[in-house]
């Protein structure tokens, strides 16, 4: 059964502008794109996205190279996408998200998130 949602977490000791560029872009080159992000302090930021079943598992891939470290529950999302599943809904879409915590010896610092007005 295909899932509703995907949610990725990892974590990184890179630079978080190149590693905030690398995330974008392994979205796009995975038949994906990016609907909003936040990032809650320079430790924190969560990028939501769309993405075609068909680019799932090569996103995982993606992602889980060049200094980001996905965690165990993340990498086992791909389970959730068998081959023949995938073959038959090329063109559905899923929504997600990454979760991406940079380990850094700057002091952190908190972004503003303005209260919902209503």
């Amino acid at each position: 059964m295909l899932p509703e949602t995907i949610r990725i977490q990892g974590f990184t000791r890179e630079n978080r502008y190149k590693m905030i560029d690398y995330a974008v872009s392994s979205i796009s080159k995975c038949a994906g794109w990016v609907t909003n992000h936040t990032m809650y302090s320079n430790k924190v930021i969560v990028i939501n996205f769309e993405i075609e079943i068909r680019g799932v598992r090569q996103l995982l891939q993606l992602l889980n190279q060049n200094g980001l470290s996905l965690f165990e529950e993340s990498n086992k999302i791909i389970h959730h996408f068998p081959e023949d599943y995938v073959a038959n809904n090329l063109k559905k879409e899923i929504i997600g998200s990454i979760n991406i915590t940079f380990i850094n010896d700057e002091p952190s610092t908190r972004n503003h998130i303005p209260a919902i007005p209503g």
